[in-house]
This record gives C-alpha cells, sequence and structure tokens, in this order.
C-alpha cells in the first residue's frame, strides 16, 4: 500500500509545484466518472441517478453535483491549482465556457459505439459519451470562445487538455460480459488506439499541452 500512497502524494506535488510555474487559459476535460463534474445530470433524471442523491457533494459542495465524489474530483483541484474556476459540464447550456469546459461523463468508454457493437459489448455500454463524441462535443463549443482558425490556434495553444482517465468502462464491459481477464486484456491495443486516436485529433485542432493519465491509483 506505501507505493500507490508515494505515487498519490508525488503526482498532487508535481500538479501543484506546475501549476505555480505556469498559466493557462482554459482547462478542457475528457473522461468517465473520474472526471464528470455534472453531464450526466444535465443529460438525464437526476431523481434516477445516485450521484445526484445524498451523501454525494457532502464534504465539499454541501449538495450532490452529480459527482462520482463526496467532495471534489481531481479535475477540480487541478482547476484550483492553477486558479481556474471549476470547469463546467459542457451540456450545461448558458455556462461561461471561457475558462474550461468538461466534456467528460459518468460510464464513457474510450472506444465508439459501433466498434462496442461489432465485438459483441453494445449491450453493456448504458452511455452514448465515447471519446470521440465528447470530442464532437468541445468541437461545437469551440465558437463560444473563439472565432477563426488562428484565434482558436492562439486559445488553444495556451489551454490544458486532460484525457482521462478513459478505458476503464471499455473493460469492465468485457469482465460483465463474461470475458475473463486474459479474453479482456486482447482488448487493450483497441482501447490505446482510440485513445491515440482522439488526443491526434486534440492536436489538430490546436492543444499544445495534453495530460494523458493512466488509471489512477
Amino acid at each position: 500500500m506505501k507505493i500507490p500512497i508515494i505515487l498519490v502524494l508525488f503526482l498532487f506535488w508535481y500538479y501543484f509545484e506546475f501549476a505555480y510555474s505556469q498559466s493557462y487559459n482554459a482547462i478542457f476535460s475528457f473522461g468517465d466518472s473520474m472526471s464528470d463534474t455534472g453531464n450526466l445530470c444535465v443529460n438525464g433524471n437526476p431523481s434516477s441517478i445516485t450521484m445526484a442523491q445524498p451523501p454525494y457533494g457532502e464534504t465539499f459542495f454541501g449538495k450532490p453535483t452529480c459527482r462520482s465524489s463526496n467532495g471534489r474530483l481531481v479535475i477540480d483541484f487541478l482547476a484550483e491549482a492553477f486558479s481556474l474556476p471549476l470547469l463546467p459540464p459542457s451540456k450545461a447550456s448558458g455556462s461561461d465556457f471561457g475558462k474550461g469546459a468538461n466534456m467528460a461523463i459518468i460510464g464513457a468508454t474510450a472506444s465508439d459505439s459501433s466498434f462496442l457493437q461489432s465485438i459483441g459489448l453494445g449491450s453493456k455500454i448504458w452511455n452514448n459519451g465515447p471519446f470521440d463524441t465528447q470530442i464532437q462535443w468541445f468541437q461545437q463549443l469551440m465558437p463560444t470562445f473563439c472565432t477563426s482558425s488562428q484565434d482558436c490556434q492562439d486559445y488553444l495553444s495556451k489551454s490544458l487538455f486532460v484525457v482521462g482517465e478513459l478505458g476503464g468502462n471499455d473493460y469492465n464491459a468485457a469482465l460483465f460480459a463474461g470475458w475473463g481477464p486474459d479474453k479482456t486484456s486482447t482488448y487493450t491495443p483497441q482501447v490505446v488506439q482510440y485513445i491515440y486516436n482522439g488526443v491526434e485529433k486534440l492536436i489538430g485542432l490546436g492543444a499544445v499541452d495534453i495530460v494523458v493519465p493512466g488509471f489512477y491509483p
């Protein structure tokens, strides 16, 4: 248990030290339940969503915020470290996305739905918010904070992109389908490729500083 704790402490130290020596226009987040700050509740019925009920949110916000936590998430601490506001969920209409947005949504996968259907896992995924779809949501938001190609390039080059954690729900789908660890592991190259492809798309849109964490300890 000592190694994971040391890793967590090191990561937090690194993030905060880096924050004091760097500044960004905005943070844009992609991922699943580790990062979702409310998109699932915007899209669904909060009364039927566990994360929209107490005791979620009680230790910081004083009420449920649809985060999968009783307080803040790692992405919240990152925003605070860079003196930026907590990221609004991208599906929350009327929000100010000039300082960032969160495309992450609980249940998201790295793989797209057509691929999951093709390998027999479509029925195990209950959320249509894979990484590629989140990038589409991001592109739909871009006109709210930049007006031309050059303007977007300049703005995004001075923004931080956090991609992930992604992939956990892909593996969960396989395990819940009864694949077993050995068969599930054969699926890893495709999961990694989907993450890679998405990061390449973000770079093509103008992203420069990108953090791609693996599974958190």
